[in-house]
């Protein structure tokens, strides 16, 4: 049976705040009066849903680790301008063992050479390339790419997601031009902070009947990426969140958590955004999955080597969806969408499993795979995105060194590789919850169920 998570409501009135939290205490002050703050803003019904990986970001309103469902109303600020942000698992079949000093060496320069942090020094796309992709996102990719249908099942909505405007050019027309421009040079990179690309691998098994059925077996490897829309995303996001926030944004109040009606000519022009910069998000984890593909067959010498999609599943989004029988806007700030079983009927397999969900933790401590529970309908079929921080990234550049990160990678015995940019840091293992915490959480409020527990061998980091 599973756990009722804590309700409280804010004394500041609004919607009540739902917690599913394991056994730690609630969040501190400041993140309790952002939540506080999020259960006020106009269109929301229901509840917040509090996830268990639940913390705060310098100068962003709302915490990480929250979702929630709007009748009729978006609310920009809500989710992180990263658009479409999210994971993939990539399974490889091959063992552990075959991944030794100068294999990974070897695998991960290849993967830098061809898979940039930032941009590429020329376009690698056409500007009607770029258009095509914001418009058709997972089609335009299956025929670029030649993608089977099977994998496309296992992408977040194929890889495109819905939008009202059936002409091109009004889908077109709402990405700046700038942003638009970026995407020549930005597809297929990776993108620093906390975007990755890890190799691990399975040490153990939780689920038997479910790692079977997902492919999953001890010793095996498998890739986990984590990137988004890149810089077409984030600066599509800021110009409209410019443009929009001083026409509606109330006088009164000066809450930076406004809300826009959706029915708006301004709110269909912001979905149509979010819309096209997450096809945008999508193609670019396609295009890096390619690249990785290319790569791990040349350094094993094996083209038979499938490389096959597990999931791919975004954790900032805002997306139109029926909840319960209800429309609404549902946003996710750092929520992946988890649907379980009942929610998979079409699908071969996740009508049995529910939807696999990725669960990272740190670059120097375990991650998980799990399957979507019944009961992450409550939390508007979203579970947390992973092991969520302790400490903010200005804190955690004051407690920890670049040098003590990477000595505490190498005594782990875990190969970190770096373009060499940034602030090593901020992203240091002790600044991020214990991920294994987390996920009993997830478990006690039957939000997912985990199947394999895996330990990193090599990360990409900015």
């Amino acid at each position: 049976m599973s756990a009722s998570p804590l309700e409280t409501r804010p004394t500041t009135g609004g919607r009540p705040l739902r917690f599913f939290l394991g056994r730690e205490p609630l969040p501190d002050e400041e993140t309790m009066a952002q939540l506080s703050r999020l259960a006020l803003a106009r269109g929301l019904v229901h509840h917040v849903a509090v996830l268990p990986d639940i913390h705060r970001k310098e100068r962003h309103p709302s915490p990480t680790g929250t979702s929630f469902a709007a009748a009729g109303a978006i609310v920009p600020r809500a989710v992180d301008t990263g658009i479409c942000c999210g994971m993939r698992v990539v399974r490889t079949g091959v063992a552990a063992d075959a991944f030794t000093a100068p294999v990974l060496d070897a695998l991960f320069t290849g993967l830098m050479a061809s898979i940039p942090l930032v941009e590429h020094e020329r376009e690698v796309l056409s500007e009607q390339e770029v258009e095509d992709i914001l418009v058709r996102g997972g089609s335009w990719s299956r025929e670029r790419f030649s993608l089977a249908d099977a994998e496309l099942a296992r992408i977040e909505d194929g890889g495109t997601m819905p939008t009202d405007a059936g002409d091109p050019a009004r889908i077109v027309a709402a990405i700046p031009r700038k942003a638009l421009r970026k995407g020549r040079r930005t597809f297929r990179t990776l993108g620093g902070g906390n975007h990755f690309l890890e190799l691990q691998e399975i040490v153990e098994v939780l689920d038997q009947d479910l790692a079977r059925a997902l492919g999953l077996a001890r010793g095996e490897t498998v890739f986990m990426l984590h990137t988004g829309s890149r810089s077409l995303g984030s600066r599509t996001m800021k110009a409209h969140l410019e443009r929009l926030e001083p026409l509606w944004q109330p006088a009164s109040d000066g809450s930076p958590l406004w809300s826009l009606p959706a029915d708006s000519e301004d709110g269909r022009a912001f979905a149509r955004a979010v819309s096209a910069a997450s096809n945008f998000g999508f193609a670019n984890r396609i295009a890096i999955t390619e690249q990785l593909r290319a790569v791990v067959r040349g350094v094993l010498h094996d083209d038979s080597l499938e490389l096959p999609l597990l999931v791919d599943c975004a954790h900032e989004s805002i997306r139109p969806e029926t909840w319960n029988g209800e429309q609404v806007w549902v946003h996710r700030h750092g929520g992946s969408r988890a649907l379980p079983p009942s929610h998979c009927a079409l699908h071969p397999v996740f009508s049995r499993t529910g939807q696999p969900v990725p669960i990272p933790g740190s670059m120097g401590d375990a991650s998980y795979i799990g399957v979507a529970s019944e009961g992450a309908v409550d939390a508007f079929c979203s579970v947390n995105h992973g092991a969520g921080r302790v400490m903010d990234k200005p804190e955690a550049q004051a407690r920890f060194t670049g040098q003590g990160v990477e000595a505490e990678m190498r005594e782990k015995r875990i190969r970190l590789y770096r373009y060499g940019a940034g602030d090593i840091a901020e992203q240091a293992p002790g600044s991020f919850k214990d991920v294994s915490r987390v996920v009993d959480a997830m478990r006690e409020h039957d939000l997912a169920r985990p199947v394999v527990r895996l330990r990193p061998l090599a990360t990409l980091k900015g």
